[in-house]
């Protein structure tokens, strides 16, 4: 065990127990590292770990807390690891039929505990207002496929330091991040292909390979992102065509690889000859110091492609999204005419005026901000309601909540209860084509927690509660 992971695990075990209390001061930085006779950068892994996974609290210039509630949370890991006999899959249109029959339950309800984006109140409302009002009329006409140059510039630009070098021929401007997903696999796959990616994983990967056909390899997800180690073996022993995978704030468990993991994932794939897919649409919202490197930036590989969109960042109604790939984005941009032709044309010139200025910087700030500030709130509100033996996994970005309620506990069943009370939130079944993640749950904590919200939740933990046999039904 390193140095870090054993302060890990005593402190974990000191909250389990009950040595340290709710809001009790740990030692300081400097105190740690001279009492385990270990580096004060080691000291500052172990308390990053302990604040990632929502057990301590952090004031500035004021030290390290327990958090409230943090007892009752401890993280026990992203939910049920797959099998190993059991992580292939056939993506199958039986297996698609049956994700689609939860997955449209959620679909046109104007509810915020199943979106997957930030409140309204946090978005550039007034600047894209402000932007709109003095376009020209040149947006009336017809576009390029391949999107508008000036904003292919500005994402090409702006991303350097996180992406690589890149230039607007290798940007495909898309009907948001789903269309640029959905070219990118009628493109590059084929029937009883082999797609490895993570588990859990974004619900509409698996709607979306249902139609073609493939053999799903789902990878478990760690504390450091997907396991490598069983994702090189998997390698080793099949041919995947294409790994698919979010580096960067995982939807939906908040996760975020660290660089040394996301240089060997780049390697893994080119060693083994596989497409590498990332979709990084949280990337913008991490909560850190830094914003994390996308897989571009370890290799100019033509096989390792990214997708990501301005829908969680900026604005949803905008449906902008694009593909950087400098090999295939010519093949991309026919398909992408014969499927849509276009990407709206005023919300492209406003993406383009606003990406990359001193407004959309301090927006992106701001809006992490807030974020991390109702994160912390609905953790707070979480350790009220739910049961004993649940983990909540505090993300290191975005705007997600993925919850593990004891195992006995079906999520679709409180799905459908607390439905029924008008509180929907996506049960863990959407997250995995085999029901790996069935006592899992995840919620939107992006909106504000208003008074009513706060008694939605109560719904919530009620229906848990049913469904655990501990109320009456």
């Amino acid at each position: 065990m390193k140095k870090y992971e054993a302060i890990v695990r005593r402190i974990q075990t000191d909250i389990e127990s009950g040595i340290l209390k709710e809001g009790e001061r740990l030692l300081s930085v400097r105190e740690e590292a001279v009492t385990s006779t270990v580096s004060i950068n080691t000291v500052l892994t172990a308390y990053n770990i302990l604040l990632d996974e929502g057990l301590i609290r952090s004031r500035e210039r004021g030290g390290y807390y327990v958090r409230a509630g943090a007892s009752d949370l401890t993280q026990e890991g992203i939910g049920k690891a797959a099998p190993r006999s059991q992580r292939h899959v056939a993506a199958s249109r039986e297996t698609g039929e049956r994700l689609d029959q939860l997955y449209e339950r959620l679909l046109y309800i104007d509810d915020s505990f199943a979106s997957a984006a930030p409140g309204l109140d946090l978005l550039p409302t007034a600047q894209l207002h402000d932007i709109t009002v003095g376009l020209s009329r040149s947006w009336m006409e017809y576009n390029h496929p391949e999107g508008d140059f000036s904003l292919r510039k500005r994402i090409a630009v702006t991303s350097r330091e996180t992406d690589g070098p890149a230039v607007p021929n290798d940007i495909v401007v898309t009907n948001g991040a789903t269309e640029a997903l959905a070219i990118v696999l009628r493109t590059l796959l084929r029937p009883d292909d082999k797609v490895a990616l993570e588990s859990p994983t974004y619900m509409n990967f698996f709607r979306q390979l249902a139609p073609r056909g493939v053999q799903l390899v789902e990878i478990p997800m760690g504390p450091n992102g997907m396991d490598l180690d069983i994702l090189e073996d998997e390698l080793l022993n099949r041919n995947i065509r294409m790994i698919i995978a979010q580096p960067n704030v995982q939807n939906p468990t908040g996760v975020t690889m660290n660089e040394d993991a996301k240089e060997k994932l780049v390697a893994l794939a080119q060693k083994h000859d596989t497409f590498l897919l990332q979709d990084d649409v949280y990337g913008d919202l991490y909560f850190g110091p830094f914003r994390p490197r996308n897989l571009t930036f370890y290799s100019d590989d033509p096989r390792i492609i990214l997708i990501s969109s301005c829908s969680k960042t900026i604005s949803p109604g905008l449906r902008v999204g694009w593909i950087r790939s400098h090999h295939y984005a010519g093949i991309f941009t026919e398909e992408k005419l014969r499927s849509s032709m276009d990407t709206c044309r005023v919300a492209q010139a406003i993406l383009g005026t606003f990406i990359g200025t001193t407004a959309h910087r301090r927006h992106t700030r701001t809006l992490r901000e807030g974020l991390k500030t109702r994160i912390d709130e609905h953790i707070q509100r979480l350790s009220e309601i739910l049961p004993l033996g649940s983990s909540v996994r505090r993300p290191s970005g975005g705007c997600l909540i993925w919850i593990t309620l004891p195992p006995h506990i079906n999520a679709t069943k409180v799905f459908e209860h607390s439905a029924g009370r008008g509180l929907i939130a996506a049960p863990g079944d959407l997250f995995s084509a085999s029901r790996f993640f069935n006592p899992c749950i995840r919620l939107n904590a992006g909106r504000k927690l208003t008074k009513d919200r706060s008694n939605a939740l109560a719904i919530l933990g009620e229906s848990i509660q049913i469904e655990g046999g501990h109320l009456e039904r």
